[in-house]
């Protein structure tokens, strides 16, 4: 497993099984951690004609420790920076674009999965590019609306699994509770969602029922491309 820097943000991949029509999952970690959290366990699962790439965060935290961009912790009004989480994704959506030009991916579908920070940024990159990006897994995360598009178009065919653990102390559910009460009212997107009880964590059974969710969706949507 190498860390690849030819592109604009370091990452690390899994080639898919298939030489044709290989589909991209992009995997964003959350505050604090590095590409290799989220990687390490769901590359074993995941369908193999996947094509993983999991990417490292911008700003070093400490010694294999990154983020997305600053989180005041103590201040709920200003969790984020706005500027710098916006600028990250710009940098993601473009990462996108190269990393297909780079591995000759398809455009479309695209699945992304983030968790906490990088749920957060996986609602906005998604509705940014909704012409490509078709399933979203947001763990831990919410929806912060400032980070949205200034148009927000009906995403049909855009599917989210969304879950949180009912004591997360970094995240209220509330926070969570709030933007699918958003979504419902705008009817963006279809989502699944599943509170657990756990933290700030995936505890076993989320993870299993993601697993499931992805198998499920991904067989659904091999059955529609075999029948067009």
């Amino acid at each position: 497993m190498l860390l690849k820097n030819k592109l604009s943000i370091k990452h690390i991949i899994r080639k898919s099984v298939s030489v044709k029509e290989r589909t991209l999952f992009l995997m964003i970690h959350g505050y604090g951690s590095n590409e290799k959290d989220l990687f390490s366990f769901l590359e074993k699962d995941l369908p193999k004609d996947f094509f993983i790439i999991s990417i490292q965060g911008f700003y070093p935290i400490e010694t294999g420790k990154y983020s997305w961009y600053d989180i005041d912790f103590d201040n709920e009004k200003k969790f984020i920076n706005i500027t710098q989480a916006k600028k990250t994704i710009e940098k993601i959506s473009f990462f996108i674009h190269e990393a297909i030009k780079e591995y000759k991916l398809k455009k479309n579908p695209i699945w992304i999965c983030g968790f906490s920070q990088g749920a957060i940024l996986s609602y906005a990159i998604a509705l940014k590019n909704s012409d490509k990006i078709k399933k979203v897994i947001a763990l831990s995360g919410y929806l912060e609306n400032s980070l949205f598009p200034q148009k927000i178009n009906h995403c049909t065919d855009l599917e989210f699994f969304i879950s949180h653990g009912k004591y997360d102390p970094i995240i209220p559910i509330d926070w969570v509770k709030k933007g699918l009460k958003f979504l419902k009212e705008k009817k963006i997107f279809s989502f699944f969602y599943k509170e657990y009880e756990s933290e700030h964590t995936l505890c076993n059974t989320n993870y299993q029922d993601l697993i499931n969710w992805v198998k499920e969706k991904h067989i659904y949507s091999e059955k529609n491309m075999n029948h067009e």
